[in-house]
């Protein structure tokens, strides 16, 4: 009886399996979450000129002149998340060195547990583009505008 229920636990799961490879098409790899391809790219605030995101299928770069912060995005719906996963250790005064630094190193540098709490947390913004122009607006603030440069 204990060997008959192996065989109907192990039949289960070789079905779950043979099920699972049935659903991949082309024996495609996983990609990060979808995000909008016209995000692609390098975008330039209109209002501080050395500004810039950098756009690129779920990744991000925020260059303030030189890197600052960088993390992963995704999209839905007009709705972009971006989520910081790396700060330069140079940036904002700090002389961490030339590299990027998690929140962690960057607390046992000695930052403000609540200030790397505000910098590494998820931001969700509503966003548009209109031919070579992105509009991002953060709840409760003036939406900032961005060129794309070619």
């Amino acid at each position: 009886m204990k060997n008959q229920f192996k065989l109907i636990g192990l039949a289960v799961l070789l079905t779950a399996i043979v099920f699972s490879f049935a659903a991949c098409k082309n024996n495609t790899t996983p990609t990060l979450p979808l995000t909008d391809p016209a995000l692609n790219g390098t975008w330039t605030d209109n209002d501080v000129s050395d500004i810039a995101y950098k756009f690129n299928n779920g990744t991000f770069e925020l260059i303030n002149p030189n890197p600052y912060i960088k993390g992963t995005f995704t999209t839905s719906d007009r709705s972009m998340t971006i989520i910081p996963t790396l700060f330069w250790g140079n940036a904002a005064g700090l002389s961490l060195g030339a590299k990027w630094c998690t929140k962690a190193e960057l607390i046992s540098a000695g930052q403000e547990e609540s200030e790397m709490n505000t910098i590494f947390a998820p931001k969700t913004y509503t966003y548009a583009i209109s031919g070579n122009t992105l509009t991002l607006t953060l709840e409760g603030r003036s939406p900032d505008t961005y060129t794309k440069q070619p």
